[in-house]
């Protein structure tokens, strides 16, 4: 994997992060949080870094596979 890739794949998983990571919340029955741009996201902060490593991961095998191809 090139460093253009890597790159690229950590950048998806930094922007999944950054979309789905809980700002602020109030307390309710059941909770709600929101995210830095003020939709409601999940109150789980483990989701949302799960999710990022998922995404690179992803980004990642299909950005490696394409090269993969082309050689």
């Amino acid at each position: 994997m090139t460093k253009k890739n890597l790159a690229i794949a950590l950048l998806a998983g930094l922007v999944v992060l950054v979309l789905l990571f809980p700002a602020s919340g109030i307390d309710p029955i059941p909770p709600e949080c929101y995210s830095v741009f003020g939709y409601v996201v999940p109150c789980a902060d483990g989701l949302a870094v799960g999710a990022a490593i998922v995404v690179a991961v992803i980004v990642g095998a299909l950005l490696w596979l394409r090269d993969r191809r082309r050689t």
